[in-house]
């Protein structure tokens, strides 16, 4: 069992990706082999893994008794996910991969993640019509925390050999969209277990990977900061507060 501690509680998790905070086990949803096989890079190497096999459970709008309000108020939403150490094949583990819809004007709902025990690598993509522009890759070690941009997609990949935990922070106003990286089979570059960087055909342009190293500012941890703090974070809902960053 791993123990983390943050300014919202006691997190214990285990190896079957349970979490308990201050002692109470939280409800998750489970995304299964089954779930990733249609964004994986190579289905026949995973074909010895059973197809029910959990890779992922979220935990999603979790918050203390009195600070309800003001998650509903800034129609903000917290979600903790728990990754497990195992590799997909020749991939390592990786999340499904989403955009998000527009929230105003041109410009799609931002998201934010910090990492809380382990090291994640982030898969970020700007696509226009149906072209990739930009392909940006971001190590994010424990303690660490990562804005994604307006207009991009993202896939999360555990890259630290152990299990991975991690918050985000998001607005509670739309849905992720999941059926360009279904369509497309994943994402525009598939991580591999040796660290390599492999096209996916599926895509018409593969824009050379850059590395984005820029990490988004922490006080203490994300759930802290925004309750410290809301007004801070408005611009979850209004992307254009944080779009000049990008441009």
């Amino acid at each position: 069992m791993i123990l983390i501690k943050k300014s919202f509680g006691v997190l214990r998790v285990s190896e079957d990706l349970s979490l308990l905070i201050n002692g109470s086990r939280l409800v998750p949803a489970y995304r299964t082999l089954e779930d990733i096989v249609p964004v994986l890079y190579d289905v026949d190497s995973v074909r010895d893994l059973p197809r029910s096999t959990v890779i992922y459970s979220m935990y999603r709008g979790f918050s203390l008794e009195g600070h309800s309000t003001i998650f509903k108020n800034k129609r903000a939403r917290f979600d903790i996910t728990v990754m497990a150490d195992i590799n997909l094949g020749k991939e390592l583990n990786k999340t499904l991969g989403h955009y998000h819809p527009l929230a105003e004007d041109s410009l799609s709902y931002p998201e934010l993640y910090q990492v809380l025990y382990g090291e994640a690598t982030y898969l970020l993509q700007k696509k226009v019509g149906g072209d990739i522009l930009d392909f940006a890759v971001a190590k994010v070690k424990e303690g660490e925390a990562i804005l994604i941009p307006p207009g991009y997609g993202h896939v999360t990949v555990n890259s630290g050999r152990s299990l991975l935990v991690m918050a985000n922070l998001v607005s509670d106003s739309f849905q992720s969209l999941y059926d360009d990286y279904i369509k497309n089979r994943g994402a525009a570059y598939y991580l591999l277990t040796d660290g390599s960087m492999v096209p996916n055909p599926c895509y018409k342009s593969h824009p050379a990977p850059r590395v984005l190293s820029k990490k988004f500012p922490i006080s203490k941890d994300l759930y802290s900061d925004f309750t410290s703090c809301p007004s801070c974070f408005d611009f979850l809902n209004r992307p254009s507060l944080v779009a000049s960053r990008f441009s």
